[in-house]
C-alpha cells in the first residue's frame, strides 16, 4: 500500500524572515564552486553525508531548474516531497516542501547558496519551517535532539564528503 501524503503549504523566500523555526549555517570548503555545486546536485546529494537522511531521489529529469522536484526519505521513515522555486545553476537553489508522509510541517523552505572564496567556496544554508500541532509542543526537544544535529551534519559534513570523493 503506498504511503499517504499530507499537503505542506508552499512558501517563498519571504518566509525566511517570519518563520517560527529558523536555522542557518555556512561552511567553507577548499574546492571550487563547480565542485561544491556538483556535490549538492548529484544523484543522491546530501544523502551521502547527512545524518538521518536515508535516500534522496530527484523526481524531475536533468537539467534541473525552477519546478524541479525531489523526494527525501529520512531514517525515521518520513518522506518529504519538495519543489524548487528558485534555481540559479551553479550558485543557488531554493525549495518549498509540498507534501509529507507525516503531518508535521505547515510550511518548510530550504535555501542553498554557493559562493567563491579566495580558498575555494562557501556554502550558506537556510532552513525555515512551521510545525503543525501536536509537534509545536515538542519544538524545543525536536530542535535540540533532531533538527539541529541534522543541520550540523548536513552542512558541516559536506567538507569531509568532498574530501573522500576527490
Amino acid at each position: 500500500m503506498p504511503p499517504r501524503f499530507h499537503p505542506i503549504e508552499e512558501a517563498d523566500h519571504s518566509y525566511f524572515t517570519r518563520a517560527p523555526l529558523y536555522m542557518t549555517r555556512s561552511v567553507d570548503v577548499p574546492y571550487p564552486v563547480e565542485e561544491t555545486w556538483a556535490a549538492l546536485t548529484d544523484d543522491s546529494g546530501p544523502a551521502h553525508w547527512t545524518k538521518g537522511v536515508k535516500r534522496l531521489t530527484w523526481t524531475s529529469p536533468r537539467p534541473f531548474g525552477v519546478g524541479t522536484t525531489r523526494e527525501v526519505e529520512l531514517n525515521s521513515g518520513l518522506v518529504l516531497r519538495e519543489r524548487f522555486f528558485h534555481w540559479e545553476e551553479g550558485r543557488r537553489k531554493t525549495f518549498t516542501g509540498v507534501e509529507s508522509t507525516v503531518r508535521m510541517f505547515r510550511h518548510l523552505v530550504e535555501d542553498y547558496v554557493v559562493e567563491s572564496t579566495p580558498d575555494g567556496s562557501r556554502l550558506t544554508w537556510q532552513w525555515a519551517a512551521e510545525l503543525h500541532r501536536p509537534w509545536t509542543y515538542l519544538k524545543p526537544l525536536l530542535m535540540r535532539a533532531v533538527l539541529e544535529p541534522a543541520a550540523r551534519s548536513h552542512i558541516d559534513g559536506l567538507r569531509a564528503h568532498m574530501a573522500t570523493t576527490r
